[in-house]
């Protein structure tokens, strides 16, 4: 009996360029890219009996696939023309051929940041649907689909090349497939683009607005909307589970520039934004949520009851601007974060602070604490940027920006600090194997010491909540073992809600 519809896809440089919704770094390639991919690859067939075939995939559930490790490139920078030769050509029918930018091709020209992805102990990606039934009267169903597959060269961009084949596998023979596992689940960190009836459809529909851009006069020109014909499918995988949801908020001032604060007093930010939270979900909690007081107090303001067994609560977390040589380190960006299953609440609450100005503490007389004369920052959600990737994107070395705070004190003893990182590490959920280093100097040199005080014994450092003072603080650089790339946010340590043990994706050396 015959159990799956494999599609098997070899790059041939083992990096791949393909990107996901929002530009975001996509794998693995998703299903769509795959549909996509063959559609591009026969053209010249779809009208006939292929066509069948093609519905027969957007007609099946997203399916299994299994995908080589991978790690991220480094980021570089590129001059690439942009899609405005129309413009060109359009003046030069004109015989317009100087004197103006439109009519030189060397000014449609912008800089792209590519930042590729490096498959590690392997180069192939499966792609397993599951079969419900496999009957002689499909077998030259699957022979064109066997066909299509062999003459796809690229799956993702251009250079992306590779070489392609499908079979009917058993369930034996997948067991013999290399890579890591990634199944459809009903939430996950990893979002893929995949095929529904009609996709096929809306990519002829596209190809044929494509050719009438521009009509034969050049008096109109009309923009291919991009494809919207797909669902999203999240992916899970065992390599996947720090993957706490999260939501990116940007610092704007009333000019719309961005709001910058010391990386010192970064949790006086954290308080702000739970209070922010706090109000707004005092009027529009969840309708799903039947103890809203209780909820209000433990969840979103995170206040520990003694006898509710595991704790859950939304983490506020600013992040000090990283990322580039000349990153000042000011707090431009916060986030908030919450356990794992809980996107739907976490949707809610972004919907509705959005927008939103932080409130600053007021002092006795009345004036502002924490901005000064500035203005409150405006919360602007964004889905990523090249700051929050940092924090996001997956590798498998980190290192912490803002201290991690330790569940006790060290006294100084590395057997004693060793056991307190690694309570560190349990309490916040990471069970993957790692190796990790710890000092009191940040890998990121711009950040402050994990100390409290300085020489004088003043008040030095991150500023900490008065529960936090008594313990003690490292810095860490963490390596998880057989280069498995982990997805952020990544947040240890006893101050984890508020900002201080917040980690970034480290450059390897």
């Amino acid at each position: 009996m015959f159990d799956y519809f494999s599609i098997s896809v070899t790059f041939l440089d083992r990096r791949y360029h393909g990107r996901g919704d929002g530009g975001k770094q996509e794998w693995p390639p998703s299903p769509l890219r795959l549909f996509q991919a063959l559609v591009a690859a026969n053209a010249d067939q779809i009208e006939g009996d292929l066509g069948s075939a093609l519905n027969w995939i957007e007609k099946q559930a997203p399916p299994e696939i299994l995908a080589p490790r991978f790690k991220s490139g480094m980021p570089y920078q590129l001059s690439v023309p942009n899609n405005a030769m129309d413009l060109v050509a359009k003046a030069w029918s004109k015989g317009e051929y100087f004197g103006k930018k439109d009519n030189n091709p060397a000014t449609h020209r912008t800089m792209k940041i590519i930042c590729p992805i490096h498959m590690l102990e392997g180069d192939t990606v499966h792609y397993l649907w599951h079969l419900t039934e496999y009957s002689s009267g499909k077998k030259e169903m699957f022979g064109r689909l066997v066909s299509a597959v062999e003459r796809i060269h690229a799956v993702g961009w251009g250079i992306d090349t590779v070489v392609s084949n499908a079979r009917i596998l058993t369930p034996e023979h997948t067991t013999k497939l290399s890579g890591v596992q990634w199944k459809p689940c009903n939430s996950g960190i990893n979002a893929l683009r995949t095929p529904l009836p009609g996709t096929l459809d809306a990519l002829r529909d596209r190809h044929t607005s494509f050719l009438k851009r521009v009509d034969r006069m050049n008096t109109y020109y009309s923009p291919v909307e991009p494809l919207s014909c797909f669902k999203v499918t999240h992916y899970c995988s065992p390599d996947d589970s720090l993957g706490f949801p999260y939501i990116i908020f940007q610092l704007r001032n009333d000019d719309d520039t961005f709001f910058s604060y010391p990386q010192g007093r970064l949790i006086h930010l954290a308080g702000m934004m739970r209070h922010v939270a706090l109000d707004v979900m005092k009027t529009s909690a969840p309708p799903w949520i039947k103890n809203v007081e209780e909820w209000l107090d433990t969840y979103v303001a995170g206040h520990v009851r003694s006898g509710h067994g595991k704790h859950r609560q939304l983490s506020y977390v600013p992040l000090p601007s990283i990322g580039h040589r000349h990153a000042d380190h000011y707090v431009r960006r916060m986030m908030i974060t919450a356990p794992i299953g809980d996107e739907q609440m976490l949707k809610h609450l972004a919907s509705r602070i959005s927008g939103h100005q932080l409130k600053p503490e007021c002092k006795e007389d009345g004036g502002r604490s924490e901005f000064a004369e500035m203005s409150p920052p405006t919360l602007v959600r964004v889905s990523r940027d090249n700051v929050s990737d940092r924090y996001t994107q997956p590798t498998d070395i980190w290192a912490s920006v803002t201290p991690v705070i330790l569940p006790g004190h060290t006294d100084r003893n590395s057997a004693k600090t060793v056991k307190l990182i690694q309570k560190a590490l349990t309490q916040s959920g990471i069970e993957q194997p790692c190796t990790y280093e710890w000092r009191e100097m940040s890998w990121y040199p711009k950040s402050l010491s994990s100390h409290k005080f300085n020489r004088n014994k003043k008040q030095f450092g991150y500023i900490r909540p008065d529960h936090l003072l008594s313990l003690s603080a490292v810095h860490l650089k963490i390596r998880f073992k057989d280069k498995l790339s982990i997805a952020g946010p990544l947040l240890i340590g006893a101050g984890r809600h508020c900002g201080l043990g917040v980690f970034a994706a480290l450059d390897r050396p």
